[in-house]
């Protein structure tokens, strides 16, 4: 291709604002099944087109670490398949017929119905084919989830906002019991070790925690959404919908830790300021933390001197989600005395969690070096182009970069390192896996770290 040609292509492209290369996510159909295939005895029903329920599982299990997908999940997940005949004369005698040979056939706690584009712009009254099923002994659900309303992170907010909507009723409050929002299965490649190391560090405090995806609580966790003392919104904007929606609809408050807690400084933090939002006793909290810092600070000791021979003022980039891209940067910055050079934040958080997101990435680094220089304030740049990223990184000077596997490509011409961190991951398995956690940053060394010192 010559060059006049490839410089019209990319005009195209910069004029074009429709155009986006390789997103970083799926459609709200995508989110909404990311939920419900992780609810346990969820038994999802997509009510779309041919192929998308297949397309959208291959795309997690793929690019979400090869990560299999629940009770009814893959290629087995019940779907209308609606075909051209249903876009002209309507799907509703399909999905009728659907969910009855569904809950005829496949036992689970309740049915969620799924909208896709096609259901979505034909105008079939979706709602109310499902309430003909109000009857059953299982509860059926209806999810507005069209994949042209919105991404990933929108389906997951609409699966929980049809449940509280159609599902949950106010329960009495029950004491020490929390809410966990803001880890979407597969858009957060690590979400089970997630949720697993906040529910242990909650517990550590006294908490009781109500994740409802990725435990056995199912159809009874979802219920009792209602009855918690408090929601943690572990994001500085994935979840706070629903937090938000629990606070108006239940009274339930809500607290909003802007970043995933990577390493002992941030998880003290998180666990503070959640300790004091719940009332717990001051002393009971700082026995937790130094019994986990003690530990921690321990593994960082046994690292140190191999981290002082590679890494020390080690120049990095990172591409990720929000809550991921700054809990990593402020660990590696504050705790580590690596050096941040780029910052890019992939999830398109809305305008007004930005300031926020900036915020915790300013003035970084040990105490000694905030005293004497002000801190160090990396680039943080906002941005869902693929294209536009890769351009980024060219002109970015690092030895490590976090981000996704289609990433990898730009350390690699660099003859740098490279380690997947965030969705699309295709090229690791993740299962227990966590970066969370007063241990998760040792993780976080670890795997990097194997990078340099292997043969």
């Amino acid at each position: 291709m010559s060059n006049s040609i490839q410089q019209l292509k990319l005009q195209e492209v910069e004029s074009d604002k429709r155009v986006l290369e390789s997103p970083k996510y799926t459609c709200a159909l995508g989110g909404a099944l990311s939920v419900i295939t992780n609810i346990y005895r969820a038994i999802p029903i997509i009510n779309s087109g041919i192929g998308c329920g297949m397309n959208q599982m291959m795309r997690f299990r793929r690019g979400g670490g090869h990560q299999g997908v629940g009770y009814i999940g893959g290629l087995s997940v019940p779907s209308t398949n609606l075909s051209e005949r249903d876009i002209v004369f309507g799907g509703e005698t399909r999905l009728r017929e659907e969910i009855r040979s569904t809950i005829d056939l496949i036992d689970g706690d309740f049915y969620f119905v799924a909208n896709g584009c096609i259901a979505g712009m034909i105008g079939d009254d979706v709602e109310g084919i499902v309430s003909e099923f109000s009857d059953e002994p299982t509860p059926v659900l209806y999810v507005n989830s069209s994949g042209f309303m919105g991404n990933t992170y929108f389906g997951y907010e609409a699966v929980f906002e049809a449940a509280i909507n159609q599902l949950i009723e106010p329960l009495p409050k029950e004491k020490r019991l929390v809410n966990i929002l803001g880890f979407v299965p597969y858009q957060d490649i690590f979400w089970r070790g997630n949720l697993r190391e906040i529910r242990r560090l909650l517990n550590k405090i006294g908490l009781r925690t109500n994740q409802v995806i990725g435990d056995f609580s199912g159809l009874e966790g979802l219920k009792k959404l209602s009855a918690a003392e408090y929601t943690i919104v572990v994001s500085p904007w994935v979840g706070r919908k629903t937090a938000k929606l629990l606070k108006e609809k239940f009274d339930i408050p809500y607290i909003n830790f802007p970043n995933i807690p990577v390493g002992p400084r941030d998880s003290s933090e998180f666990l503070r300021i959640v300790g004091e939002k719940l009332g717990i006793s001051k002393s009971k909290i700082e026995d937790a933390i130094a019994e986990e810092e003690r530990e921690a600070y321990e593994d960082l000791n046994i690292i140190g001197d191999t981290c002082t021979r590679f890494v020390a003022a080690l120049p990095f980039a990172i591409v990720s989600g929000s809550a991921m891209a700054v809990g990593i940067t402020r660990f590696l910055t504050n705790e580590v005395s690596c050096t941040p050079k780029l910052v890019i934040v992939n999830d398109d958080p809305p305008a007004d969690t930005r300031e926020k997101i900036l915020e915790r990435l300013r003035n970084l680094g040990d105490e000694s070096t905030v005293a004497k220089t002000g801190g160090i304030s990396p680039k943080v740049i906002f941005e869902i182009d693929s294209y536009k990223i890769h351009q980024y990184l060219r002109d970015t000077y690092f030895r490590v970069l976090f981000a996704s596997s289609q990433e990898r490509y730009e350390a690699e011409s660099k003859k740098q390192i490279h380690l997947s961190v965030t969705f699309p991951a295709g090229n690791r398995v993740v299962i227990r896996d966590t970066y969370t956690g007063y241990g998760g940053g040792i993780s976080l060394i670890e795997d990097f770290l194997s990078k340099f010192v292997r043969p």
